[in-house]
């Protein structure tokens, strides 16, 4: 009997033992689930782009300085690009949607950009303007990412960073095969002279210049520099004219019917520089009695101050631009028609290159089914004779839009196309 008194006793104390064990014991759960990680094209927008715009491949991307030193620009290549797409949905129903971003005044917030637009926004195509020292860097992220870029930049060769870049603009190079081309075939003009600032702008120019001339068997005279901060050019000119010229011989601009031009060793003088430079120069020019000599400029020469005061010495001036708002070109008009109907001011260059990109974009996008970048590139390519504001437009194999320039001459104290 006490055999099983003692078992039922050590029974009830282990019975004891783990019943209060269990109490203090935590409840055992299951594990809720981990929501899923989004895909990349399922990410909202951040502040960056418009927080109403859906996220899809029927997005087109925009990179401009919307702040900083070039934001003026950047909201008016802005607004032209809207107009572009306002524009292309009055005339066919269209899917696409424009998404904006800020290229600030930073390498980071450039990137920012493009990793916005391309990752998160998961844009068909980008299209961005930029000033040189940023194009590499747009360019450079946009390959990486593999995402079609267009930009809007002066910068010489920024289209060999990879297949997924490309250019619209008048390029440097082109600026000078239009002019030295219309120098030669319509003026006659076979020898030429060079006053150049010491910048990078100038000895590019030059560089390219001299190149070109060479080319088509012409001859370079002298080429002369000087330093931007330079106000007085008597030096230069005694270089010109072979230092003929002495204080006895300086006349006044009124005189010139008492005295015999000089006579020159060149037909042309080509100065690649700002307008109120250009201006400076001339009046020197005609100070000195250097008359008679075509002189030839880029698009920097390119603003109405150009024949606000002086434009007697700039008379038979030559120069080239990708756009003349009162050129004669019919898509010229409309465009310049429909932009001061939408925003109440004459359109400007950078106005027409940010607006025919996006209408090319926006062209190729409707003409063909196109559901993946790659196919937006070999559309790209295939662009021929695109008519538009800033002329006919075409992409060939290294991805530089091949523009026409538009050639322009100081006539009777006006601006006017000649070409």
């Amino acid at each position: 009997m006490k055999k099983y008194r003692l078992l039922a006793a050590i029974f009830i104390l282990f019975l004891f033992v783990f019943i209060a064990g269990c109490a203090r014991a935590p409840l055992i759960t299951k594990k809720r689930a981990e929501p899923p990680v989004r895909k990349k094209s399922e990410v909202q927008p951040s502040t960056i782009g418009p927080p109403s715009v859906l996220i899809s491949r029927n997005n087109v991307g925009c990179i401009f300085p919307l702040t900083g030193r070039f934001d003026n620009a950047g909201r008016r290549a802005l607004d032209a690009a809207l107009l572009s797409l306002k524009i292309f949905k009055q005339r066919s129903s269209s899917p696409w949607e424009i998404v904006a971003a800020d290229s600030g005044e930073t390498p980071e917030k450039i990137r920012e950009a493009v990793l916005h637009l391309a990752d998160d926004v998961n844009v068909i195509a980008i299209v961005a303007m930029s000033g040189t020292a940023e194009a590499t860097v747009i360019a450079e992220e946009a390959q990486k990412r593999k995402v079609p870029l267009i930009l809007i930049t002066s910068k010489e060769g920024v289209t060999e960073t990879g297949e997924y870049v490309f250019q619209h603009f008048l390029t440097a190079t082109q600026q000078m095969e239009a002019l030295i081309g219309y120098a030669q075939k319509t003026l006659n003009i076979g020898i030429f002279s060079v006053l150049y600032p010491q910048d990078d702008y100038g000895r590019e120019m030059v560089s390219i210049f001299r190149s070109k001339v060479k080319s088509i068997g012409g001859k370079i005279h002298q080429s002369i520099s000087y330093r931007k901060t330079d106000t007085d050019f008597s030096y230069q000119i005694k270089k010109l004219t072979g230092n003929r010229i002495g204080v006895a011989e300086q006349v006044s601009e009124t005189a010139e019917s008492t005295h015999d031009r000089l006579s020159l060793d060149f037909e042309a003088l080509f100065i690649p520089d700002s307008h109120q430079r250009v201006k400076m120069i001339t009046s020197q020019l005609a100070y000195y009695n250097v008359r008679g000599l075509k002189l030839l400029g880029t698009s920097l020469w390119h603003s109405p101050d150009l024949v606000k005061s002086g434009v007697e010495y700039l008379e038979g001036a030559v120069f080239v631009d990708s756009f003349f708002a009162s050129g004669y070109l019919p898509e010229t008009n409309d465009f310049v028609d429909v932009y001061y109907a939408a925003y109440g001011r004459e359109p400007v260059n950078i106005d027409a290159l940010s607006y025919d990109t996006m209408d090319i974009v926006l062209k190729v996008l409707g003409k063909h089914k196109i559901t993946t970048r790659d196919e937006f590139l070999e559309a790209l390519l295939d662009v021929r004779g695109f008519r538009g504001a800033t002329g006919n437009i075409s992409f060939n194999g290294n991805r530089v839009a091949q523009k026409e320039a538009f050639i322009l001459m100081v006539q009777n104290g006006k601006i006017v196309q000649v070409k």
